[in-house]
């Protein structure tokens, strides 16, 4: 983009089933990475660990990327970001919270 934002090309099929939030619907602060996707082998389609492209440039630890939370603001101005940015639109916080309790 050209106000320096990094963006995912195209958001990765399960991403709207990647739990991006606690039990009170706040936002997590970092995400666990399929650890089978980048082999090939996660036959998931609604995986909820995250789907991390190779080259992305997110910087992972222990298996786990932290959120932007710039980006979740829709605020990042970083050019190469190595927080994850959602790629989906999150609810507001008590619509996740409602989701996860339902879930449970």
């Amino acid at each position: 983009m050209a106000d320096g934002r990094h963006v995912v090309s195209g958001a990765p099929t399960n991403a709207a089933f990647v739990v991006y939030t606690d039990e009170q619907g706040q936002l997590l602060d970092t995400l666990p990475v399929c650890q089978d996707f980048n082999r090939g082998l996660c036959t998931r389609p609604t995986c909820k660990f995250v789907h991390l492209q190779e080259g992305e440039g997110v910087e992972v630890i222990d298996n786990r990327v932290a959120v932007c939370r710039d980006a979740a603001k829709g605020q990042c101005c970083r050019t190469v970001c190595k927080y994850y940015h959602i790629p989906v639109a999150l609810p507001p916080a008590p619509v996740m919270a409602a989701l996860a309790s339902y879930l449970q």
